[in-house]
């Protein structure tokens, strides 16, 4: 039974865990989210994984993204590069297979990061990269609220061809009059 620290109504996210390694290995190794995610695009073995899911207990928020009723991990999300002076922190989040993308798992996902950020983690802002081919990463992030920032030009190059990075974000006081009041209101803190 996976530890259940934040929890929507579709999904729920869980801290990564040793165990959660192997599920990680096939989500950063999926050919599609090499693509799409803003990620390692080598490959991740048994040798390196350790590492990385180490790293992530250590130094990162990361968490392990869950359908609710089936008890099966579909993704995972991260709170990282945190600046405890400025109070930010980077936002990144995979699904690993297409069947889970486009029905709503990531945007609850993302609020529920949001919600640790912005309540747990004090942060005043929260920031993102998306590659401009990613539109329905980018549909998505707009749905829960984020702001375009600006883009960072020729940021990806795949074979012979150049992108540019879309950079948005989202600051303390919009997460709360898009959903921190109500999340406050459930504490009864008066």
């Amino acid at each position: 039974m996976p530890n259940v620290f934040l929890e929507g109504k579709n999904v729920f996210l869980s801290p990564v865990m040793l165990d959660d390694a192997s599920f990680i290995m096939d989500c950063m190794n999926n050919d599609e989210v090499r693509i799409l995610a803003r990620s390692r695009r080598d490959v991740i073995n048994e040798a390196n994984i350790k590492g990385i899911v180490e790293d992530l207990q250590k130094n990162r928020e990361g968490f392990i993204v869950w359908k609710k009723i089936e008890q099966e991990r579909i993704g995972y999300g991260l709170l990282l590069d945190q600046d405890q002076y400025n109070r930010e922190a980077m936002l990144a989040i995979s699904l690993g297979k297409a069947e889970n993308r486009g029905k709503g798992y990531g945007s609850e996902a993302i609020e529920l990061l949001l919600k640790h950020g912005f309540i747990n983690l004090n942060l005043e802002s929260i920031y993102l990269g998306v590659y401009e081919y990613n539109v329905s990463a980018i549909k998505a992030y707009e749905k829960v609220g984020f702001k375009y920032v600006g883009k960072r030009r020729h940021s990806r190059i795949i074979g012979n061809r150049i992108y540019d990075e879309i950079i948005m974000d989202m600051i303390s006081e919009e997460y709360f009059q898009l959903y921190g009041n109500e999340e406050m209101n459930k504490y009864n803190l008066g």
